[in-house]
């Protein structure tokens, strides 16, 4: 266990990168974390949505990568997953 200088813990965090996305044929806009290293602003992904995690398609909006889950835009235990990269 490390401890900072002040004498507490120091916190762990979970590095993650995030894509926000527009669900298609909506004007729903949501964040989401991935593992697709490639993905890029105008891509199309199936994402998780609704109260039953139902795959829809998604235009990627904007892309972050490497960010740190203190600096996340909501709480990770909140964020889904991008299912997977498909084309237009």
């Amino acid at each position: 266990m490390i401890h900072s200088l002040a004498g507490g813990e120091l916190k762990e965090y979970q590095i993650s990168n995030l894509v926000y996305v527009k669900i298609k044929h909506t004007d729903e806009k949501y964040w989401y974390t991935t593992d697709i290293a490639d993905l890029q602003v105008g891509d199309f992904v199936l994402v998780p949505f609704g109260l039953i995690d139902e795959l829809y398609k998604a235009e990627v909006l904007k892309v972050e990568n490497n960010v740190r889950s203190d600096m996340f835009p909501i709480p990770f235990k909140k964020l889904k997953r991008v299912f997977n990269k498909v084309e237009q």
